[in-house]
């Protein structure tokens, strides 16, 4: 997959090469070019400067407007804005290069030379090349962006495939397991063991929301933070008094959603690798929720005889965890990861 992802990537970049250099070729005058361009108040000399840098400013709109002004508008859907941005650039660029065009036109002509423009006829022929330019760079950055949207799309379906083919090559009767559980809970309750009863419906809240919720594109944040505490409940249970354990909650979590499993593996990560039996141990998990952002902090002791491998990051491959944000949240997260003194620390921030 990621094969072909650089390989689509590439091929995009050849295209694009290959197309402006082919108008450039056409367009361009001689000797650099076939000279499909011309200007009669310019002499040859004149002309091919004035292209050269007329060329290169309209790469400058075309480049700027489809990586800076489009993928915003596309990202939040801020469609009824798409107007407004193009007539800004619009604008902003005709007036530029009709400005640069007067400066220019009176450094290349003598001053009693006669066939100079004034700034409303620059104005008014830029107007149609800066327009050309603009619907060209609005049907590239919407057909490129459905194309990575549909890259996705596969991309998706195929990393669920394995994980359900995974699923399918352990998997136990959820049915019968909870049958089990229910039975092991009652026997637990009767015999007034109340802790070992209390990880039991823990277990099973796991279990259910593994089973059930986890295959949903997105699930409510509240059950997200619910498996959190579950799983650290549960952790609890194998914990002694050398570890300080915080788990904080800040900000309106309510109608808020996120991709369902997704903070565990750090999580995950905290327990397996920050935690001694010989040792003080910490670890502090912090979840913010603001009005446009979700930032999640995990922090733990580091032992050195328990240091995570590189290739491994909370039972998964960091790398499939970044993999997973990409799809998931393109160009809207932030993940750091990484040592800091006496601690490893986990930043993920989650933007909308």
């Amino acid at each position: 997959m990621a094969g072909n992802s650089t390989r689509n990537r590439l091929l995009n970049l050849l295209g694009q090469v290959f197309f402006w250099g082919v108008l450039f070729v056409i367009f361009c005058p001689e000797p650099l070019g076939l000279g499909a361009f011309s200007l009669t108040i310019f002499g040859q000399e004149e002309t091919l400067w004035f292209f050269l840098y007329g060329f290169g400013l309209n790469l400058i709109l075309f480049y700027g407007f489809v990586l800076l002004g489009l993928p915003r508008v596309i990202q939040r859907k801020w469609f009824p804005w798409l107007i407004l941005m193009n007539l800004g650039w619009w604008t902003s660029f005709v007036l530029l290069e009709s400005l640069i065009d007067v400066q220019y036109a009176s450094w290349a002509l003598n001053p009693t030379q006669e066939g100079g423009r004034s700034l409303a006829e620059w104005v008014s022929t830029n107007l149609v090349v800066s327009g050309l330019i603009l619907l060209a760079a609005n049907f590239y950055g919407f057909t490129s962006a459905w194309f990575r949207d549909r890259q996705n799309q596969r991309d998706l379906e195929q990393e669920k495939l394995r994980a359900e083919l995974t699923a399918l090559k352990h998997q136990v009767n959820p049915h019968f397991l909870f049958n089990v559980l229910n039975s092991l809970y009652g026997l637990a309750f009767r015999n007034d063991d109340e802790p070992t009863a209390e990880g039991i419906a823990k277990l099973s809240q796991l279990m259910r929301y593994m089973l059930y919720e986890s295959n949903d594109r997105e699930v409510a944040l509240e059950r997200e933070i619910d498996y959190l505490e579950n799983y650290i409940s549960l952790q609890k249970l194998r914990l002694d008094g050398n570890t300080d354990l915080v788990f904080e909650v800040k900000g309106n979590v309510a109608g808020r959603s996120i991709a369902p499993m997704l903070l565990i593996p750090f999580v995950e990560n905290a327990f397996k690798y920050g935690i001694s039996t010989a040792k003080s141990s910490f670890v502090y998990i912090f979840l913010e929720s603001g009005n446009d952002f979700l930032r999640f902090e995990v922090k733990n002791s580091v032992h050195t005889v328990h240091s995570p491998p590189r290739e491994e990051f909370g039972g998964i491959g960091l790398e499939n965890v970044q993999k997973r944000l990409e799809l998931l949240y393109p160009d809207q997260f932030e993940l750091l990861t990484g040592p800091e003194g006496n601690q490893f620390r986990v930043e993920l921030t989650l933007s909308r």
